[in-house]
């Protein structure tokens, strides 16, 4: 109940201050793109862009949130609020991964339309959104600023980026699919019909991602939460 409680709060605060509305000028602005992109580059920008924004946006906004909450005072009260770690941190991830999975799958319906495994997009969008916001989360709490944060996190992007990015453009290492950038572009392109095949170990390297993510994300907190309110578990 605290969790679904949490949820709410954290989608109306997300409302409140425009992360749905950017969602969708961003959305309507890719699909605008993909409409009038050739056949044969269609899907490899599709699931670029599926990459690149719904699904990894979250890892920037957090860090807005993160620091937003610090500037306003919030952390201070968390010694006394009922709200654990793990609700805490499944509540910001969940919430952000909803707005991503949304996005994604109004970006396919609207411009692919065919050969399209939703439940498959829905799963790989929703996972890889939350295991990138939660490594967001992890960065913004050794941030003192938004442009620290920036400073922090466009290099971890830019790792988990760069070899999808050079994928689509032919340069593949299969070493390198055991990271969760790689792993959650083999389930895009599988989800938009741009692949036939699909490694099964793929979904449990994208778990595995979000649990140690998590793991990270739960000793960190605390500690982070304890000069402005207070440690707890």
């Amino acid at each position: 109940m605290r969790l679904f409680s949490a949820l709410l709060n954290d989608v109306h605060f997300q409302i409140k201050y425009g992360f749905y509305f950017l969602y969708t000028f961003f959305s309507a602005i890719y699909i605008a793109v993909l409409l009038v992109c050739p056949q044969e580059y269609k899907k490899t920008v599709a699931a670029i862009i599926i990459l690149s924004d719904p699904a990894m946006l979250g890892s920037f906004f957090i860090g807005g949130i993160w620091l937003l909450e610090k500037g306003e005072g919030l952390h201070r009260y968390w010694v006394i609020s009922p709200l654990r770690t793990l609700e805490y941190i499944l509540s910001k991830s969940v919430s952000l991964a909803l707005i991503s999975t949304i996005a994604a799958n109004l970006i396919v319906a609207a411009s692919l339309k065919h050969d399209v495994n939703y439940a498959m997009l829905t799963f790989s969008t929703f996972v890889g959104s939350m295991v990138f916001t939660i490594i967001g989360l992890i960065v913004a709490t050794y941030a003192q600023s938004v442009n620290q944060y920036m400073i922090l996190v466009s290099p971890l992007e830019i790792i988990i980026t760069t070899p999808p990015i050079l994928a689509a453009f032919g340069i593949w290492y299969p070493a390198l699919d055991v990271f969760p950038g790689m792993a959650l572009w083999h389930l895009i392109n599988y989800s938009i019909g741009k692949t036939n095949h699909i490694e099964a170990w793929l979904f449990p390297v994208l778990l595995l991602w979000f649990s140690a993510a998590l793991l990270l994300s739960y000793r960190r907190i605390p500690p982070a939460m304890q000069t402005e309110g207070g440690n707890k578990v």
